[in-house]
Order: structure tokens, then sequence, then C-alpha cells
């Protein structure tokens, strides 16, 4: 009999969560697991890669829901006076009330709570629950309070001290989880300082890529033929916690030094009209290019010359894990999971924050092929291929 598995996304996104969700998939037979995607929207230029045998459904009540807990967490005075001049005077003093609570408590619950009275529980009963896309608080919540399953499982793919996460609210609904499943070491030890009473609940669980399948992806397109321009590339979201700013600078400063480079950037994001505008603010509009969001963006790893993450926070990168598996050149900040990917100098080269410490590292291998090609030779015997074992899917895979 198959096990009944249920995960929770937001979307499906070009991103690495997402990405990281199909990989899994990948590892999951179809004969031995009936698996049902439940998505707060569906959409996302991920969503025709589903898999056919997975039942997908969609958070009707998300819209609302999402836009009550925006209104009440964020703009609650003014939605008061909204309410007031509506004459809706019993709403006006019952979130009045649910304000002052928690200002008090700082427990967030009773908010949720009232909220999710539209939300019914899930009719039909998993074998495995998943809160996958997390930490979201709304998608934790959902399962915790409108999912019937034998097991739940909370997964983190960020890193919680730079997202406004809420320890209280965490601890009092993880409680509900029987694993806490963290994308890496160094995130696993932060999340056991901010919840210590659920440490023993809380496991390091790396997002795997499958060297095979990107190499065969790899050379579906030819991106770049112009090999004459050094090629810079980064596969990330236009966001600022991924760096783009940070990019845009550090290319203005590479050629001012008089290097031909053009800069890559694969991604969408509420930064584009922000970066688009520093791009044209530095005179930069033929050489820091905005590709958008790919499915397949491993033509572009694949033929950069320099792979450069810059980002601000990262729970476990699996860009930098796809540039490893093709075995690029590597320059990334110094984030959560960084050194348990990256071996400085030997597989990579880890930098600190400030934009002079990543372009050093950047010139470092323009100037030096043989580090260049040391690194990439370093990276073809690490062999990034890892595939989780499917008999051990309950320990390994979720």
């Amino acid at each position: 009999m198959r096990k009944k598995v249920l995960f929770m996304l937001i979307s499906m996104n070009v991103g690495g969560t997402e990405r990281a969700f199909l990989n899994m998939l990948d590892k999951l037979p179809e004969e031995e697991y009936e698996i049902t995607l439940l998505l707060l929207q569906k959409k996302g230029g991920f969503y025709q890669e589903i898999p056919q045998h997975v039942k997908i459904q969609e958070m009707k009540e998300f819209p609302q829901v999402g836009r009550q807990l925006r209104d009440l967490t964020y703009n609650p005075k003014e939605k008061i006076k909204d309410y007031l001049s509506k004459r809706w005077y019993k709403q006006a003093l019952f979130l009045m009330a649910i304000h002052s609570y928690m200002r008090v408590t700082k427990d967030r619950r009773i908010l949720f709570k009232k909220i999710f009275k539209q939300v019914p529980i899930m009719e039909e009963e998993y074998d495995i629950a998943v809160a996958y896309a997390g930490p979201m608080d709304i998608i934790t919540y959902y399962i915790a309070t409108r999912v019937k399953a034998a097991e739940k499982n909370q997964w983190i793919h960020f890193d919680v001290n730079q997202i406004g996460f809420d320890p209280k609210f965490a601890r009092r609904l993880y409680k509900s989880f029987n694993r806490i499943c963290v994308v890496s070491n160094t995130a696993a030890i932060q999340l056991k300082e901010k919840l210590p009473t659920l440490s023993h609940k809380i496991e390091t669980r790396t997002n795997e890529v499958s060297a095979m399948t990107l190499t065969e992806l790899a050379v579906k397109e030819d991106v770049f033929p112009d090999s004459s321009i050094i090629r810079i590339v980064t596969v990330a979201r236009i966001m600022k916690e991924k760096g783009p700013d940070i990019a845009v600078k550090i290319l203005y400063a590479l050629r001012q030094l008089g290097y031909n480079i053009q800069w890559h950037w694969v991604g969408e994001g509420e930064w584009r009209t922000h970066i688009q505008k520093l791009i044209k603010e530095f005179d930069l509009e033929d050489s820091f290019i905005l590709e958008g969001a790919k499915s397949n963006p491993y033509p572009y790893i694949r033929q950069s010359d320099i792979y450069v993450q810059p980002s601000r926070h990262e729970g476990y990168c699996i860009t930098i894990a796809e540039a490893r598996a093709l075995e690029r050149p590597i320059v990334t900040t110094d984030t959560v999971g960084a050194q348990e990917q990256i071996k400085h100098g030997v597989t990579g080269l880890i930098s600190g924050f400030k934009e002079q410490e990543i372009m050093q590292n950047v010139i470092s291998l323009i100037e030096d092929p043989e580090l260049k090609n040391k690194l990439s030779q370093a990276l073809e015997k690490e062999k990034v291929e890892k595939a989780v074992p499917i008999t051990n899917f309950k320990k390994d895979a979720i």
C-alpha cells in the first residue's frame, strides 16, 4: 500500500526551495508514494515541471487569509480606522482587543486562530504531512491545525537570524511536528539556540542535487557564443537578500579597472525596478544583464567563467550546489552553510560581505587561470552526486 504524503509550498516560482522540492520528488517512486502538493498559489516557472502523478491542490482561502494577516499584522491601526469609518464597531473593537493582547503577550496565535476560522480542516488523512516552504507561518499553522496526518514535519530553508523569525510563535506551533528538518548544520545550530526545548526534534537535511541531471540540462542551449568576454553568472531571485545591488557595484568597479566583463543575473523578483535604475545609474545596461527567470538556468552556469553568489544571507544555497556539480569556479559570501559546501581555496573562494572583499576574490580568479583550473578539478573529484537512498525515505528524504 502506497504512503500518502502531503507537501505544502507557497508556489512553484523559480527558486531554490522549489528546485529542491522537485529534486526530492525525483527520488520518490510513484508506485510507493501517493503525493499531494498543496500550494498557496498555483503558479510559477517550475509549475509545469511537477510530475503528472502528483495531485495538485490550492488553498482557496489564501487570498483572504493572507490579506487579513497582512492588514492585522502590519497595518492594524489603519484597519481599525477603516472599520470605524464604515461603522463596523464590533469588528473594530475586536481588532483593538486582539492588537492590545498581542502587544502585551507577543503571542500571534490568537490572530491566526481568529482568521483561520474560515479555513476548514482537510478531509483526507495522510501518513506524512510536510510544511516544506519554511519558515512560513501560514504554511506551518495550516499543517499544524488543518491537516490530519500520522507524522508532521517542518522544513527550514532560510537563515532564522535574518528573516524576522518569531521563536515564541514557532516554539508553540512546532510542538505539533515530529521532526524539524534544517538544510545546513550551521542553520540547525542557530535554530537549536532559538528553540532549545525542541532541540531533540531538529536535524540537518541538506538539499540534494543530481549532477547527472544537471549536466544533461546544461548542454541543451548555447547561451554565450562570444568567448572573448569574461562571463560572471549569478542565479538568484532579484531581491535584497541575494545582493544584486552588490553585484552591480562590483561590476562597475571591475570595468573601471579595465576588465572586459559581463555579469548575467538569472532570476526574477520584486527588486527588478530598483536594480534596473541602479544599472542605468552606473551606465551598465550593456554589461549587467537581467536574464529573467529560467526554468533551466544550467547552460548559464555551465558556460560561466566564474559563478558568484553575493548573497547577504542564505540557508543552504542550492545554486552553489548546482555550480559545484557543474564544476565552475565559485566565489560566495560567507553565508550560513557556505563552509559546508565550499572549502576555501580548494573547491571555491569564500568572501566577506563587503563589495571590495568579493571583488578581490573575483580578480584572483581572473588573474590566476591556474587557480580557476585547480578549483574546477577539485570539484570534479568531489562528486557532488549524493542521491538519497529510497529505502531510507522516511528518515532521510522528508
